[in-house]
């Protein structure tokens, strides 16, 4: 189960143009906050704002909005990578998360990444023993004792999918995992979590249509950090493709 009642995230912003006017527009704000006995806070960048979304057990759900929107931080609230600015965040369940692949490092060999990213995943080293020759298999990689920096990006993609569906988990967290791989592997990739998915909770986004309906019977539509629409996927995906 999981449960999101009036989430926001908010991030530091990271870069101020015109520092002077900042200050001085900071000043201005807090003085004016002073005067109205309340706290106001610049400097903030808000991503999410007032979320509330139940997603119960082995239901399939697709995230969608342009970009910007706020998918990639709500999956990473989900998965326990940063915490809410507010609201409460409930979840049931052992999470198993998938995102882009930048966060490979090129000095370790494939054989070794496996075990990192396993064990970051929350898994033993045992555990992860146990499935690292399906993980080398599945990942079709030949040279998996080779540094990762000479990988391709598909041989780099193919490497983190296949070991986080490779460790078991109640949830799955799938962050645009099929944009570095060839339709060779997306196809095994998709047929393998038709497989394992009987039971589970899969949380999906991407931006294409046939990977949403290969799993998906709700979307969740976010637009500017806010939930603008929550329904049946013939119902939200129109709305979508309108936006884009």
């Amino acid at each position: 189960m999981i449960v999101l009642e009036h989430v926001s995230k908010r991030f530091k912003s990271k870069e101020k143009k015109y520092i002077g006017k900042y200050v001085l527009r900071s000043i201005f704000f807090k003085l004016v906050a002073l005067l109205k006995k309340e706290r106001i806070e610049t400097g903030y960048d808000t991503i999410l704002k007032d979320i509330s979304i139940t997603i119960k057990p082995g239901e399939h759900v697709g995230i969608l909005g342009r970009n910007k929107a706020g998918k990639t931080t709500l999956l990473q609230l989900l998965s326990g990578i940063t915490e809410p600015s507010g609201g409460k965040l409930r979840v049931e369940g052992d999470i198993i998360q998938v995102f882009a692949q930048g966060d490979i490092l090129g000095d370790l060999t494939g054989r070794e990444y496996i075990y990192l990213h396993g064990t970051a995943l929350g898994k033993s080293k045992r555990m992860v023993a146990e499935h690292v020759d399906e993980i080398i298999a599945f990942s079709e990689i030949q040279t998996i004792d080779t540094p990762v920096k000479f990988y391709s990006t598909g041989m780099r993609t193919r490497l983190a999918i296949s070991v986080a569906l490779h460790l078991p988990a109640d949830i799955y967290v799938l962050d645009e995992v099929f944009s570095g791989s060839d339709i060779f592997f997306k196809e095994k990739v998709i047929r393998y979590l038709q497989q394992i998915l009987m039971g589970k909770t899969l949380i999906i986004v991407s931006h294409h249509e046939d990977i949403i309906r290969s799993f998906c019977e709700r979307l969740i539509l976010l637009e500017n950090g806010l939930v603008k629409m929550d329904g049946p996927i013939d119902e939200v995906m129109p709305v979508y493709k309108q936006q884009v």
